[in-house]
């Protein structure tokens, strides 16, 4: 093995662990939905899962927040840790209420491709308030992802009726509002780090929710939640949440947020097993044109493009 070798290699294995987490990431995430909603089989309702969820992550995204910040040498400006919390609190408190909310009327399906498309999101945002252009192949991108969710929209409504656009506006809602925090958090992210983040983000929003949700404990008491419930919360709280969160977050830092956007195809194929697997829920050619057409949209968004200048692949 030669001295001039190493440098490919090690680039060539921090891309494939890169693409692992990613993929794995993505998959866990994907899973949130299904987890949701046998939790709300077991009788419990949106704040009180996501009170669960946000009091059995907490320490972990402490602990892990505070080793991270002992371990930089220069502590970032204490404005990026005020954006931070902005920025979590929006996405992980009024986002994960939006998205659990939309999940009581539309499958667990529909909700993962109507998330799936924030990509597209971020690359309007870019282009109304950066001033990124779009290009022929960002608009072909759009019209594509689009119809993949509007296709199962079709079929949703002609199950669950009207309903089905309440609850498909309430994720499609939650969804806009995380493609304004991944568009928001890249300086955030390079000031701060990626895990420090993460952490201080997640439990900022975490401890201003429970305290909003202990204020309504003390006003109206919460029925009482199974033992399976306990559980789902929990795998919810881990599984689907912390884990991925740091996985998600170090695979961006590894290979960059486009190839991350394109390997998250495999959440929408995740959960649509898990949702038939588990939840029974209908999958026939809907789903499947439904999956196709949002999955190549947003690869096609996030997949390299040649320079002509010097033939290298860039994202």
């Amino acid at each position: 093995m030669t001295t001039a070798s190493l440098p490919a290699e090690h680039e060539a294995r921090n891309r494939l662990i890169g693409v692992m987490l990613a993929a794995g990431g993505a998959g866990l995430f994907s899973l949130k939905g299904v987890v949701i909603k046998l939790a709300f089989a077991e009788g419990i309702g949106v704040s009180q899962l996501l009170t669960l969820r946000m009091a059995m992550s907490l320490p972990v995204y402490l602990a892990i927040g505070i080793f991270a910040f002992a371990r930089i040498a220069q502590k970032p400006a204490l404005k990026y840790f005020g954006y931070a919390a902005g920025l979590g609190i929006m996405s992980y408190y009024v986002s994960s209420w939006l998205n659990f909310e939309g999940l009581r009327y539309v499958s667990a399906q529909l909700e993962r491709l109507i998330l799936y498309i924030y990509p597209t999101m971020v690359a309007l945002l870019s282009f109304f308030f950066l001033k990124e252009r779009i290009t022929q192949r960002h608009v072909f991108a759009l019209i594509l992802a689009y119809a993949g969710v509007a296709i199962l929209f079709g079929s949703e409504i002609g199950h669950q009726g009207p309903n089905a656009l309440l609850g498909g506006g309430l994720i499609f809602a939650g969804a806009l509002i995380y493609a304004v925090y991944v568009t928001a958090s890249k300086p955030v992210i390079a000031a701060m780090g990626s895990t420090l983040f993460t952490a201080f983000a997640m439990s900022a929003a975490s401890i201003v929710f429970l305290a909003q949700s202990g204020v309504e404990m003390l006003i109206h008491t919460p029925p009482p939640v199974t033992a399976n419930g306990l559980w789902l919360s929990l795998v919810l709280a881990m599984v689907c949440t912390v884990i991925p969160s740091f996985m998600i977050a170090e695979a961006i830092g590894r290979i960059g947020p486009g190839p991350m956007s394109a390997i998250g195809g495999v959440g929408p194929v995740v959960a649509a097993w898990a949702a038939v697997m588990i939840l029974h829920e209908p999958f026939g050619w809907p789903h499947i044109a439904a999956m196709v057409l949002t999955i190549l949209g947003v690869w096609l968004l996030a997949k390299p493009r040649i320079t002509r200048t010097a033939g290298a692949r860039t994202w």
